[in-house]
């Protein structure tokens, strides 16, 4: 059983993750819900006609165990009278629409759109509603729902500027659509007559979009190096350089599983539900793009997602690289998405195969059906590029200075060539022995093939 005491001390666990919260089970089915955000909800199970169901009671504190066990005690009457609980609470909505407040309908919509939305989509509509729209309309009632109110909710969320004085006009206008498709229902459902949030959005026009904000060929060297010495969580240092050697979409590599990753074949497997099939793809892997794998498998290699915050117990947020890039001093220079622009500029200078670098960029426009098994197109030629951006990458970092392409170009290549594995007819007997044992092959095997053959 719970109490108030140890309610007031839970907190998410290691193995809390936004879609699958900590259960605590108190009684009668009574359920406390701890989310990874640490949101905590009053849950009653029940089971009506056979099937199990469950209904959202409230938030604690907001609604006590005391209050939270009342609750369950009235389901528990309804079902001994052979009524299914959530018919009776839509029937006592529509019963008493005037006393309605907007954040019971708001949430009653969030549990009808899990169902029916993918679950990255619910998260953030899940996190939006409980950071920006609940706290600002409690206690109005949804009839009386004003045009001003959601106007001042959306200027509340425009106060949060960022270093340049510029607000985060992209969560303004979601934060809008949620509102107005609360209000678009309650419209459909005939509880109110008219949707006062309408034409809000027409005051928060987009912005101009940054997301390609890059630093000139020449200050990357000393990106690279700032970026070296980054002394914040090693995760983000690790992110912001694998994003450089793989210029590789933000929301690409935030949602990376280590399922996606082939060592053995030296390929990441690109495959997001959230993003559209033409932006699945193959990436090969280059040597540092491995190694800083490597190092991440020491932070995050038992859980699902490779660049995941231990803390938060979720994929790091959109904006951990830009936040990391900001604090290096590169605020309104150097976005995360800015790697890829320089990745092509400069890959083109260098003389690479156009064609295999809009490969290796996802570029595919065409046919996003057939993208998704061309996977292999001008694969080997990619796994050079790759290898080619990367000692580039490291060749400026190295040196502090810009180089001339075509020398770049010369010294990178002469490097591979040097690290290209020695014909097996001219390998020494002695080392490739080394290398068969070190693969997993024993004596018992070796002997037994020498025998046959």
């Amino acid at each position: 059983m719970l109490s108030d005491t140890k309610i007031r001390k839970l907190k998410p666990s290691e193995k809390c993750m936004p879609l699958r919260p900590d259960k605590y089970t108190d009684k009668y089915g009574l359920q406390l819900f701890v989310r990874s955000t640490g949101t905590k909800s009053w849950i009653s199970v029940y089971r009506f006609d056979g099937k199990q169901k469950s209904i959202t009671l409230g938030t604690y504190p907001f609604m006590s165990l005391s209050q939270a066990r009342k609750a369950n005690t009235e389901i528990k009457a309804l079902l001994a009278d052979g009524i299914d609980p959530k018919n009776k609470k839509r029937q006592d909505k529509l019963a008493n629409i005037h006393a309605q407040k907007f954040n019971d309908y708001a949430l009653d919509w969030l549990a009808e759109r899990q169902r029916n939305v993918k679950p990255r989509t619910y998260q953030q509509d899940y996190n939006r509603m409980h950071k920006d729209v609940l706290s600002h309309f409690e206690g109005i009632a949804l009839k009386d729902v004003s045009f001003e109110d959601c106007r001042s909710m959306a200027d509340e969320i425009e106060k949060r500027v960022n270093k340049n004085g510029e607000p985060p006009r992209e969560v303004t206008r979601r934060t809008i659509d949620l509102v107005a498709n609360v209000l678009k229902r309650a419209k459909r459902e005939r509880i109110i007559e008219q949707n006062p949030i309408d034409d809000l959005k027409e005051l928060y026009p987009k912005a101009k979009s940054q997301h390609m904000k890059h630093v000139d060929i020449s200050e990357l060297p000393g990106l690279l190096q700032a970026i070296e010495g980054y002394h914040g969580h090693d995760q983000t240092r690790l992110g912001m350089k694998f994003l450089a050697y793989s210029f590789c979409r933000t929301i690409e590599l935030r949602m990376m599983k280590w399922s996606h990753i082939d060592f053995a074949n030296r390929l990441w497997r690109v495959d997001i539900d959230n993003l559209k099939i033409a932006r699945k793809h193959v990436v090969p892997l280059s040597d540092q793009m491995l190694a800083v794998l490597e190092e991440m498998k020491a932070i995050t290699g038992q859980y699902e997602y490779v660049f995941y915050h231990t803390g938060m117990h979720q994929p790091y947020s959109e904006e951990f690289i830009n936040n990391a890039l900001d604090i290096l001093g590169y605020a309104g220079k150097q976005t995360g998405h800015g790697f890829r622009h320089i990745a092509s500029t400069n890959l083109n200078e260098l003389g690479y195969m156009g064609d295999a670098i809009e490969k290796q960029m996802a570029h595919d426009k065409k046919s996003s059906i057939r993208a998704v098994y061309n996977h292999a197109q001008h694969l080997e030629e990619r796994r050079k590029i790759m290898q080619v951006w990367a000692d580039f990458l490291d060749l400026l970092r190295d040196k502090g200075e810009v180089v001339d392409f075509q020398t770049a170009r010369q010294q990178i290549e002469k490097s591979l060539e040097s690290k290209q594995p020695e014909p097996l007819q001219h390998t020494d007997k002695h080392d490739l022995i080394k290398a068969l044992l070190s693969q997993g092959i024993t004596i018992d095997e070796l002997q037994s093939y020498v025998d046959k053959h």
